[in-house]
């Protein structure tokens, strides 16, 4: 698939379109895992991303049966697939519960040295969700203000020329 769609939502119109699409992205990811995944978001919190209450995504693992499944535990089923993680956002307070979060969710799993976090300056603006195979890029945050409810402009590319062009952006941000 090659191409790219346009998502403009807002807490009345296409309100679950992002959350479907991140949900799917995610979902291929536990599939056919990419070397790397990005996010860049000044603002991340734990958000869903399935919710399996009625036990459908128990076959991407068994442990997820009818219950909501969160980021942090998507990302971690990620990096125990040989992912490696990198998460750049601002060095705020609303982000530190997030990385404890996963930090200790990795740590636990044995995992901690698949996560590259970094905190950039407080002018970080740049969202976007990257794999080898999709950039999801655009205004929103990976909050669940930016999921559900703020209006957002969203674009989700398989466009491999994106994709690439993303991956050496977001590779700056880990540049010292």
């Amino acid at each position: 698939m090659s191409g790219t769609r346009k998502i403009y939502k807002g807490a009345v119109t296409s309100q679950h379109a992002v959350r479907e699409v991140l949900t799917m992205v995610f979902a291929q990811e536990l599939l056919a895992p990419s070397r790397e995944v990005f996010i860049v978001a000044p603002w991340i919190s734990n958000i869903v991303i399935f919710d399996s209450q009625i036990g459908q995504y128990a076959t991407l693992n068994p442990e997820w049966a009818k219950r909501e499944i969160r980021l942090a535990e998507v990302l971690v089923a990620i990096a125990a697939n040989g992912t490696s993680l990198h998460i750049h956002t601002r060095p705020d307070e609303h982000n530190k519960a997030f990385k404890r979060r996963i930090q200790e969710a990795l740590g636990d799993a044995g995992l901690l040295d698949q996560l590259r976090w970094t905190d950039s300056n407080g002018l970080l603006h740049t969202k976007g969700v990257l794999t080898d195979r999709v950039l999801i890029d655009g205004s929103m945050n990976l909050t669940e203000s930016g999921v559900a409810l703020n209006e957002e402009a969203v674009t989700v590319s398989f466009n491999l020329a994106h994709i690439a062009e993303a991956r050496v952006h977001f590779d700056l941000y880990e540049q010292p």
